[in-house]
């Protein structure tokens, strides 16, 4: 911020006051999301205390058309200057399209986004070693569990995922008739969620990487061991009875149901559910990462993050101030005011604790993804599309019994060698 003040006085003293400057217009575009047209509203208007000549005119969609919609308006000439997107493949695809604009210059100027934002969150922004988006937010998951129940039965949190295994196990010996973790997969997200950080956990970031991207060579391509293994994984749990009968059957309401009501002692859910939680009035809630494998290459400091945020327009006549608002928005006071509006976890956690009406579980967990060593992107939304829609499909039949884990490595690898032959012809 003083950053900021200080350009705006060096300009006055450079030639005239900042109020004679040309009137610039950003039209920002994001999602209908509860509190964004409130946090956007103050945020304009304490932006021109510093950008008095700036006016932000901001318009809100619905999430099933904006894809399309937002695609089109870039490709034309009235599209906005910022708007929303997710990291991934979706704004990977805007960038390789020259649709979004580079910000790597930007970044690291005194007060920019690149000087309060963690790496973790650039990082999903950042494609061939230059960044397309500023990180405003992000979803991450974590296995949440009934301090109260734990206590009274002497459980204690796991520290490898064959120990989760045995938990479930032991709530079973409590209560035959308890489920330990409800899955839920009827819309198969949840599911892929967990093949995500499997995956991760036995191979490692780096290790997923090349195939994730489809960088690695053709006869190479998803034949890493840890795939099926990763499968195998789902499958143990499924057997130590952590899940549902029927877990592709029923909806991940029904889930998160099960452990707000406490019939329930545990489930993997994301930062989202926390709002279920307290809407439950269930406040004795404990949760921690899902645990490592033993002999995996995963880190135990990596975890499930989905970085939201926004892009710049290549088409903008006015890069310096959108690039100037979005990293006013993601600075120490407006990260913080992000969170009273929207309850959303944001990416720049500084001023967490002094927000008020947010739970101190919200808060805890905040805090913790401030320490990922590295965010794992969730695959339905880092991959391509036809793959994605591979793993989705593999992941239910999987859990149906009806493939092997080797059948549905074999089943994704079909499909990745063929967008990558597509995309290399």
């Amino acid at each position: 911020m003083r950053a900021l003040v200080a350009a705006a006085t060096l300009a006055t003293l450079a030639g005239g006051s900042a109020l004679a400057q040309d009137a610039v217009t950003i039209k920002m575009w994001t999602l209908d999301n509860t509190g964004y047209p409130e946090f956007i509203a103050q945020a304009a208007e304490e932006f021109k205390k510093t950008h008095p000549n700036v006016t932000i005119e901001h318009q809100t969609f619905p999430g099933d058309p904006y894809k399309t919609g937002l695609q089109v308006a870039l490709v034309g000439s009235d599209g906005p200057d910022v708007f929303f997107n997710w990291s991934g493949d979706d704004a990977k695809r805007l960038a390789k399209d020259g649709l979004a604009l580079d910000l790597t210059s930007y970044a690291d100027a005194p007060g920019a986004f690149g000087t309060t934002v963690g790496s973790g969150y650039l990082d999903a922004f950042r494609y061939d070693g230059k960044l397309y988006g500023v990180p405003a937010d992000a979803v991450s998951k974590f296995v949440f569990y009934n301090t109260a129940y734990f206590a009274e039965h002497k459980l204690e949190v796991p520290k490898t995922l064959a120990e989760l295994g045995t938990l479930c196990k032991s709530i079973r010996a409590i209560d035959p008739n308890t489920v330990p973790m409800p899955l839920g997969n009827k819309t198969r997200w949840k599911a892929i969620h967990w093949m995500t950080m499997l995956n991760e956990r036995e191979l490692g970031v780096a290790g997923t990487a090349p195939d994730y991207d489809l960088s690695r060579p053709a006869d190479a391509l998803y034949t890493d061991a840890g795939y099926a293994k990763a499968f195998q994984d789902l499958l143990d749990l499924q057997d130590a009875g952590c899940f549902e009968e029927a877990p592709n059957a029923t909806d991940y309401t029904v889930a998160d149901t099960m452990f707000s009501s406490q019939a329930s002692p545990m489930e993997f859910c994301g930062s989202w559910c926390i709002s279920g939680f307290e809407t439950a009035g269930f406040t004795d809630v404990g949760f921690f990462r899902l645990p490592v494998v033993d002999g995996g290459r995963g880190d135990a400091g990596a975890n499930f993050l989905v970085p939201e945020g926004f892009q710049v327009s290549a088409k903008t006549a006015h890069p310096q101030e959108a690039v100037d608002w979005l990293s006013f928005l993601v600075s120490d006071d407006q990260a913080a005011k992000f969170v009273e509006y929207t309850k959303f976890m944001p990416s720049n956690a500084t001023k967490i604790d002094t927000v008020e009406g947010v739970s101190p579980l919200f808060k805890a967990l905040a805090a913790d993804v401030a320490t990922f060593t590295q965010g794992v992107n969730v695959l339905d939304v880092l991959l391509d599309a036809a793959v994605s829609e591979a793993y989705l499909n593999a992941t239910v039949e999987v859990l149906n019994r009806t493939m092997t884990p080797d059948q549905a490595v074999e089943a994704i690898r079909k499909v990745a060698l063929e967008v990558q032959a597509k995309a290399a012809s």
